[in-house]
């Protein structure tokens, strides 16, 4: 039989090798008044969150900047995602848009679509997950702020026109966020 000499390990391994490292000073708040600002300049001028067909959108941008369409390759895994689980009214894929507040309010029904609604009915709605519908002819158009690629897959996706709508949530014109440019 062989000799066995007890194996003795120098260097850590696994857990145990990871060396502390030193945390960065991070200023954290550095943004924390930029952002509190932006997020108050939202609920400021915020209408409400409503159903939106894509007749009713327009993803020009009144200054010119709009992003381009991405590539095929590029929009891959958004139209993967949405053939399998991004829904519409999932706040966290809900689409921005701006428009003029009496526009907004000509425009507005009920959540079924019969009857006007008031801002403050909106509210009301928004507040029972409820969402009011945005209904105007096809030459009154929200100035979407997002969703531009989302919209593309949707209408690839969904043959039928009453299928292409969106929850967006709408601010009133004029408002220059940084959170939206």
């Amino acid at each position: 039989m062989a000799p066995t000499t007890p194996v003795s390990n120098k260097k850590a391994r696994g857990l145990a090798a990871l060396k502390n490292k030193e945390p960065l000073p991070i200023d954290t708040e550095e943004f924390a008044e930029e952002f509190r600002s932006i997020e108050k300049d939202l609920n400021d001028n915020l209408l409400g969150h409503v159903k939106v067909n894509v007749k009713n959108m327009t993803f020009k941008w009144s200054d010119g900047e709009n992003r381009t369409i991405a590539d095929e390759a590029r929009s891959a895994s958004l139209r993967d995602n949405m053939r399998h689980g991004v829904f519409r009214s999932d706040p966290m894929h809900r689409m921005s848009g701006i428009v003029d507040a009496a526009i907004f309010r000509k425009h507005v029904q009920d959540p079924k679509g019969k009857k006007p609604a008031s801002l403050e009915q909106v509210k009301d709605f928004n507040k029972n997950v409820e969402f009011p519908i945005f209904t105007a002819n096809v030459n009154v158009k929200i100035e979407m702020q997002s969703g531009q690629h989302r919209m593309k897959i949707l209408q690839e996706l969904r043959t039928d026109s009453e299928d292409h709508w969106w929850i967006v949530s709408i601010y009133k014109n004029g408002m220059k966020s940084k959170m939206f440019r």
